[in-house]
């Protein structure tokens, strides 16, 4: 009986534990800013605020990205109905650029021992920027200004927000806390849930208790849509696809009907080119990738002696450089990637410019060309400017000679006329 009765009162107390149990959505940044993020972030809120749950907890490492994504997200978390914590995770993360102002925009700002947090000066991006000084101070202003007031809003320190967009300032962990410009430090999610079940959220002016009790993680991912997107957006995979999408072209008119280069080159192409609307690039960089790679195609059209290669590798590291070189590090094709990339592409177009010389030197192996200088033998008697028959490549041949060559002897093929080889005798040891 008292077994009995302490196992029914487990099984209630199991019960009501996880009926009033609160459910914490789990959400992760970590890379660079982009459309896909912005969208997985705005369904995860959505997710949480239809399951009824008690947080959503972002954990971010993020050297920056586009701020009109980060702007989504923070439009977002502003408009949440369910409070949000962003914690810099795991050790050795950041949030840089982009990610200080969704770490300021969170109820809750928390940082790993070992993270760090600022330089968020504004980068004029894509090829019709103004970049006069004008209107660099006028969206540094407004960056100062977005961040000072998402700052105030949370009660946090809005004066570090001016250091960090104009003189790109960074703080450790310890520092950024003791500075007011976040809420705690924990070393994880669960030592940062524990801190969190009696905090009080800053709601404007008003402090709003968070009360967060028996906390239980749900982590949502990526849909493989969002992950695909996310990974293509990353500038090198957008660089070597639009590399491998010419390519495939190339190889489906060389060679037409061969069907997979040309499926592959249009699926990489595409796939580059949505990459490339949303990253900033500067047009006058693809038009001098595509220049370099007409180059060395007329190269193996029309060999050039190898100026055309030259200035085809020019052109294309120039494009590849230049395409780019604008943007903060998180949204630039790394020098690594270039180079490799453009001297396989120059290997592989100059080994089809040496095999395309190589056959035009090379003497014919087969047809009637390829007997010239064959040695053959005299199978009917060869009469002085006459017609006789010889044996050679295991054929008979009509064959003639301005001298007398009889049945046995062995003879030159010196020219080819139609069906009639021109032989010369040999001299026998």
């Amino acid at each position: 009986m008292g077994k009995g009765l302490l196992t029914s009162l487990a099984l209630i107390l199991a019960f009501f534990g996880a009926v009033f149990a609160d459910e914490v959505v789990v959400l992760n940044i970590d890379g660079a800013i982009d459309p896909p993020v912005a969208s997985y972030i705005l369904a995860g809120l959505e997710r949480a605020q239809s399951s009824g749950a008690s947080l959503v907890l972002i954990t971010l490492d993020t050297p920056g990205g586009l701020m009109s994504s980060a702007k989504d997200i923070v439009d977002g978390i502003l408009a949440s109905g369910v409070p949000v914590a962003v914690f810099v995770y795991p050790p050795g993360a950041r949030a840089a650029s982009a990610g200080v102002f969704i770490t300021m925009a969170a109820h809750i700002a928390a940082m790993a021992p070992g993270t760090h947090i600022g330089a968020a000066h504004p980068v004029l991006l894509g090829p019709g920027s103004d970049t006069s000084s004008v209107m660099k101070e006028k969206v540094t202003n407004d960056a100062v200004a977005w961040l000072k007031s998402l700052a105030k809003l949370r009660g946090r320190n809005f004066r570090w927000a001016y250091d960090a967009v104009r003189e790109s300032k960074s703080l450790t962990a310890d520092e950024a806390e003791s500075l007011g410009v976040i809420d705690l430090v924990a070393k994880d999610i669960d030592e940062l849930l524990e801190c969190l079940a009696e905090f009080e959220i800053h709601e404007g002016d008003s402090l709003l208790p968070l009360q967060l009790h028996n906390p239980y993680t749900v982590a949502l991912e990526m849909s493989p849509q969002q992950k695909f997107l996310h990974k293509i957006l990353n500038p090198n995979v957008a660089y070597l696809l639009f590399i491998l999408g010419l390519l495939g072209l190339f190889f489906e008119f060389q060679h037409p009907g061969m069907i997979a280069p040309g499926v592959i080159g249009t699926i990489s192409l595409l796939c580059s080119l949505y990459a490339f609307q949303i990253l900033p690039v500067n047009y006058v960089g693809f038009l001098l990738i595509i220049a370099g790679i007409v180059m060395l195609v007329l190269e193996v059209k029309l060999p050039g002696f190898g100026l055309l290669t030259a200035g085809g590798v020019i052109s294309m590291l120039l494009g590849s450089f230049m395409l780019t070189s604008g943007n903060p590090p998180e949204l630039r094709i790394d020098w690594w990637t270039i180079v490799p990339t453009v001297g396989f592409v120059a290997a592989f177009f100059l080994f089809i410019v040496a095999k395309a010389l190589l056959i035009q030197t090379k003497k014919p192996a087969t047809g009637a060309e390829g007997l010239v200088g064959e040695i053959a033998e005299v199978e009917v008697d060869i009469p002085a400017g006459g017609v006789g028959k010889v044996f050679v490549h295991g054929e008979i041949w009509n064959a003639t000679s301005p001298v007398a060559i009889p049945k046995g002897r062995r003879c030159r093929v010196e020219s080819v006329d139609g069906m009639t080889l021109l032989v010369k005798p040999v001299e026998e040891d």
